[in-house]
């Protein structure tokens, strides 16, 4: 406990160590802010009173193209398109009424009317490109559930309720930036020990196993601690200013058989599962990337480019692809791999939740396996120096 006690410390009287703490808490909270103030225009209801009035004024606009018709068939197709907008501006005035009266599931059940007459479902006569097609089956699968569930419905991609604003973070946040921050808060701490390239804890008197259990122990538990503060600053203010949400809300999936979901609830247990494994996979690596160069700004760059690079490439670089289900930085982006996306836009369907939780324990063994392996090699030389007192 003594060493762990000095570790930590050290970590609190470095402010390099804080700031990158304080930048990621404080980007967390712009986001909620910003959410929060645009939330009323970008909810359904909102979203809703949006399109009526885009619709008035092209009603005001059709309206005055009636008079300037010139012969009776260009006056009745005119007056045909008007018929057409004050229904479904009825419609929408209908689907606002209720939302705005907590009336969710009926609200839906319109909405989903209005976007199945508006793009042709009713028909079969959809002429829409393929990912405006999966964009409309999408919002209809989600309006489906949450019309079942009864719920109130959250923006994508601007969530603001606490379940789906904690999802969102997770998913956008942890991949890349999470372990930025991670690397340049435990950097300091990881290469302090050295001292002209020697590392000085294998000359305390204790056995060297030890000191790097309790080194790595010391980056798990700062580690751990600011992914939980960071689910906590997520989810609490949200909560507060938005409700809590539902662990139910759907989230909309690609599958074989067309557009599904999932509960959020479910697909953040897995995340958190792979997200946990990740994160001890991080703190291994840059304790083994210190080891080898044993300087700071080294350790940094050498750490950010192992552990962020593959996040970004996989996806990207086409022949990577084949190979990135083998990739420990692959399930990083672990909402992209329990929601089947990266998979699919890979091309390969080995890059899901089962083989994750395998890779990455596989790597955090065997980087735990080169850490203790280092460590114990250079105790046994470091010793070789060591001359027996003489009397």
């Amino acid at each position: 406990m003594g060493q762990q006690t000095l570790y930590f410390k050290k970590f609190y009287k470095n402010k390099g160590s804080w700031l990158p703490i304080f930048v990621f808490i404080l980007a967390i909270l712009v986001v909620l802010v910003m959410n929060t103030r645009v939330g009323a225009e970008r909810n359904l209801s909102g979203m809703e009173k949006g399109e009526i009035a885009t619709n008035k004024a092209m009603l005001a606009m059709s309206e005055q193209s009636i008079t300037s018709a010139q012969t009776e068939e260009e006056k009745a197709v005119f007056k045909e398109g008007d018929a057409l907008s004050k229904a479904r501006m009825e419609k929408q005035q209908r689907v606002v009424d209720l939302y705005d009266n907590g009336n969710w599931s009926e609200a839906y059940t319109v909405k989903i009317d209005l976007i199945k007459e508006s793009h042709g479902v009713y028909t079969g006569d959809m002429k829409a490109s393929p990912e405006l097609k999966e964009s409309i089956f999408r919002q209809i699968a989600i309006y489906t559930k949450l019309a079942e569930l009864d719920i109130k419905s959250d923006q994508k991609d601007m969530e603001t309720q606490g379940t789906t604003f904690l999802y969102r973070m997770l998913t956008n946040f942890f991949p890349v930036f999470f372990v930025i921050i991670l690397c340049f808060t435990l950097n300091t701490a990881f290469t302090d020990r050295f001292y002209q390239n020697i590392d000085r804890s294998l000359l305390l008197p204790h056995k060297f196993a030890k000191v790097t259990f309790q080194r790595l122990l010391f980056g798990l538990l700062v580690a751990f601690a600011l992914y939980i503060m960071t689910c906590l600053i997520a989810y609490l203010p949200a909560s507060l200013l938005s409700g809590k949400g539902s662990f139910e809300y759907p989230i909309a999936i690609s599958a074989n058989d067309g557009m599904t979901t999932k509960p959020v609830g479910s697909l953040l247990a897995q995340m958190v599962v792979l997200q946990a494994l990740a994160i001890v996979v991080v703190v291994f690596t840059i304790d083994l990337v210190s080891k080898l160069f044993r300087r700071v700004m080294t350790t940094l760059f050498v750490s950010l480019l192992i552990l962020v690079a593959p996040v970004l490439a996989v996806g990207k670089i086409v022949p990577l692809n084949q190979w990135a289900h083998l990739l420990p930085g692959t399930y990083f982006n672990s909402a992209a791999v329990v929601d089947y996306s990266l998979g699919i836009s890979c091309g390969n369907g080995g890059i899901n939740f089962v083989n994750g939780v395998v890779v990455l324990s596989v790597a955090l063994l065997v980087l735990l396996i080169l850490n203790v392996g280092i460590d114990g090699y250079r105790s046994k030389v470091v010793t070789l120096y060591v001359k027996p007192k003489t009397k």
